[in-house]
């Protein structure tokens, strides 16, 4: 194998060991470099508590560019992880069902000029110059939403030349880095993506990482550490995540740098955007059995339609993590 190719594949390794790891995302100190990433986007399905099983459509990593019997659909998709200053190409292939053309989007990245879309069976690729550190929510723009929905959503993130910090400012700089995808499912919408009747959508599953509690991962800090809380809201509802008993430093929106960060324990993050925060877990206080909650205040703790069950943080289900030492 020349020596570029060999840099590639272990790039495409990297990405496939950070989309396992899901919540504990380590960094190191990055350089530039040109970046070639596969993805494929079809069918698969995911389970949860209960236990389950639901159809999704989601991004995969082929381990045969072009060749989406290699891969295996997730929702949400694998983690990318590229450096500030790389030069970033993306080929997606569709093996999505008949008739449904993806559109492949990054908001806030500027693409080179190209094709957007590709029908199924072909492949799209797009680039782009990773000049902006942050974090991003890569999607199929196509169905009007629907295909987005059906779980073709994923993070990118963008890391500065200087390891251990969120953004080219020491003030992002953070011991422990945690990725939350929010997202949502309705069983009967994804039992049936075309026909279904959008304005019926009801979730009944609340997700981070597509995992619902007591499923989702938890974050492990010591205190006096602190955490990157990277949000990426791929749902359709503008979500607010509260963290009890600490408080956290929202320092961008967007991956945009906020000119005036600011202090919160409750923060709404809008459908379809991103924002990170700092939180240091405190000295000498002792959390719950559990660690420090960090769940969803609309109270969506519930899994699958349980009317009339009001479960508390600690027992229940739905979008629910903790972070403990």
């Amino acid at each position: 194998m020349r020596a570029p190719a060999f840099k590639q594949a272990i790039r495409a390794l990297i990405v496939l060991v950070l989309a396992a790891a899901g919540l504990g995302l380590g960094s190191s100190t990055a350089s530039a470099a040109p970046v070639t990433i596969n993805l494929c986007a079809k069918g698969g399905t995911v389970t949860l508590p209960g236990p389950v099983s639901v159809p999704i459509w989601g991004f995969g990593v082929p381990t045969t560019p072009g060749d989406c019997t290699t891969a295996t659909a997730s929702a949400p998709g694998p983690v990318l992880a590229v450096n500030e200053g790389d030069t970033v190409t993306i080929s997606v292939t569709n093996a999505l069902p008949a008739g449904h053309t993806l559109a492949f989007e990054i908001p806030g990245v500027d693409f080179t000029a190209g094709p957007t879309d590709a029908a199924v069976g072909a492949t799209v690729t797009r680039s782009f110059t990773a000049s902006r550190p942050g974090t991003y929510l890569y999607q199929s723009g196509g169905g009007a939403g629907r295909q987005a929905a059906m779980g073709l959503h994923g993070a990118l993130i963008v890391r500065p030349l200087t390891a251990n910090q969120a953004y080219d400012t020491a003030t992002t700089a953070y011991n422990v880095e945690a990725l939350l995808v929010l997202s949502t499912i309705d069983p009967g919408f994804n039992a049936a993506p075309d026909s279904f009747d959008m304005h019926s959508y009801r979730a009944t599953y609340w997700l981070i990482n597509g995992h619902a509690y007591p499923d989702t991962a938890p974050i492990t800090a010591s205190p006096g550490q602190r955490v990157l809380l990277r949000y990426l809201n791929a749902g359709y509802d503008n979500t607010t995540m509260l963290l009890l008993g600490m408080h956290e430093r929202v320092v961008a929106r967007d991956a945009r740098l906020l000119n005036n960060p600011f202090d919160a324990n409750a923060e709404t993050i809008p459908a379809g955007a991103t924002e990170d925060a700092i939180a240091t877990v405190p000295s000498g206080s002792a959390p719950s059995t559990h660690g420090f909650p960090l769940y969803n205040r609309q109270q969506h703790l519930t899994n699958g339609p349980q009317t009339g069950q009001s479960p508390s943080p600690a027992t229940g289900g739905g979008m629910l993590t903790f972070i403990h030492p």
